[in-house]
């Protein structure tokens, strides 16, 4: 709101070697992501899942962490993460019906490395 930059963006994290994000799959509300440890060392990666819907209003956000799953692969190995999307994360409170209400429509999926570093996207329609 102040117009300033953080030193470091949500999500941000450092380590000792590099990866690569591969692929992406959506099943239902389950997120499995391929990444590679493409560095000279051993690593530990936190893969990160945001959710920004289609349609953002003024009753979400236009776009929230949804889920993260930490992953270790030897240089050069491969590693899955999953992750599963909880049903909250589609919802909003609803003040009539004192109650959560799942908002449908179609959501990104962001795979990201933090907030600031994107790596991969798929869909999913609720």
């Amino acid at each position: 709101k102040q117009g300033r930059t953080p030193s470091y963006p949500f999500g941000h994290g450092l380590g000792y070697t590099d990866w690569t994000y591969e692929s992406v799959e959506v099943d239902g509300s389950t997120v499995t992501i391929r990444v590679r440890n493409s560095g000279e060392r051993a690593g530990r990666e936190v893969v990160q899942v945001y959710l920004a819907p289609a349609e953002p209003g003024p009753d979400r956000p236009a776009r929230r962490l949804a889920g993260f799953a930490g992953v270790e692969a030897a240089p050069g190995g491969t590693a899955e993460a999953v992750i599963e999307i909880p049903r909250r994360a589609f919802e909003v409170w609803d003040e009539e019906t004192n109650s959560w209400s799942c908002v449908k429509g179609s959501y990104e999926i962001q795979v990201s490395r933090s907030i600031t570093d994107r790596r991969l996207t798929a869909t999913i329609n609720v």
